[in-house]
């Protein structure tokens, strides 16, 4: 039987905010051919539309009750069982879920990628393979700053109020812990050398070499 013919396979890729989680996805599912589906948890953040002012600031998008969970599993789950899915799309700039959605197709690999695959027990048991890519602290800040304002356009004061307030405190809370549940803790400085061999190994799980 082939690997299609099977359920999929499933590599969740985690880390903090900046350590690169979308890259590593992007180069997998490009390495295979695009025979990859992507699930990202950042498209499951609630729909926060028409909060303002003060219950705006204090938006907690690090902690992991802003994300419908539930949804994305069940996603996953239909994903699982070869059944194309609908995904949310998020807009940052607004707080709240467009109209429209984004199609997602089963294929031999569903890659879920997201601070919080591996704290949540019901996205981690649905895991075959998973990698905690492990950046600086400065250095994930860095690239934070530069796509906040590039692609989310949030000034430098805002990218570094939340930081403070959020990212790092959720991070040292629930993310990094969450690293001892990782098939693979990935220190960035080893990064192509890890990115080949890892595209090598789910090549071979998969029997597309």
């Amino acid at each position: 039987m082939t690997r299609q013919a099977k359920r999929p396979l499933v590599l969740g890729v985690t880390g903090g905010s900046g350590s690169g989680k979308s890259r590593l996805a992007s180069f997998i599912k490009e390495g295979l051919g695009g025979r990859a589906a992507v699930v990202c948890q950042d498209w499951y953040y609630r729909n926060n539309e028409g909060t303002l002012g003060a219950d705006r600031e204090a938006l907690n998008f690090d902690h992991p009750r802003a994300l419908e969970t539930p949804l994305c599993v069940k996603q996953l789950d239909a994903l699982l069982a070869g059944r194309t899915v609908q995904a949310p799309v998020y807009d940052y700039a607004t707080h709240a879920r467009r109209a429209e959605t984004r199609e997602v197709a089963p294929q031999p690999l569903i890659i879920v990628e997201g601070l919080f695959v591996l704290h949540e027990p019901a996205l981690r048991r649905r895991l075959d393979l998973s990698v905690f890519i492990e950046v600086p602290d400065d250095m994930r800040l860095l690239r934070r700053v530069r796509r906040d304002s590039v692609e989310r356009r949030v000034d430098l004061e805002e990218t570094l109020r939340l930081y403070e307030r959020f990212v790092r405190p959720m991070h040292q809370r629930f993310i990094a812990p969450s690293s001892k549940h990782a098939t693979w803790r990935w220190p960035q400085l080893e990064e192509e050398r890890f990115k080949a061999r890892l595209l090598s190994l789910i090549k071979k799980k998969l029997v597309l070499t």
